[in-house]
């Protein structure tokens, strides 16, 4: 007999598991790898969203506190995924560059 919707639904989740964290090693932009391996975009960024628990909204602006101690630079953390250390003479291009990349993320 046929799989049930609940069978279907966890292999289909445990798929989109194997190809996010896959993609993560690999190095490879969401992109390039979801057109390696013929996989739309969109449903890519959709299941992505999905497992990870988040609502699939923007991050909102979060407060920043400075410390007068630190003079070598600047730490910004993203979630508890993610984090850029920069040192004091950091590129402000670069940042630039960073930022709009992870907007894109």
């Amino acid at each position: 007999m046929g799989q049930s919707k609940r069978d279907l639904s966890k292999q289909r989740k445990e798929v989109w598991r194997r190809h996010i964290a896959e993609c993560r090693e690999s190095g490879l932009s969401y992109a390039e790898y979801a057109r390696r391996h013929e996989l739309k975009e969109s449903a890519f960024c959709y299941w992505r969203q999905r497992l990870s628990g988040s609502s699939g909204q923007k991050p909102a602006f979060v407060e920043l506190k400075v410390s007068e101690s630190r003079t070598s630079g600047i730490e910004i953390i993203f979630g508890n995924q993610m984090r850029v250390s920069l040192s004091s003479d950091f590129d402000e291009k670069v940042l630039e560059r960073l930022i709009g990349m992870l907007g894109s993320v």
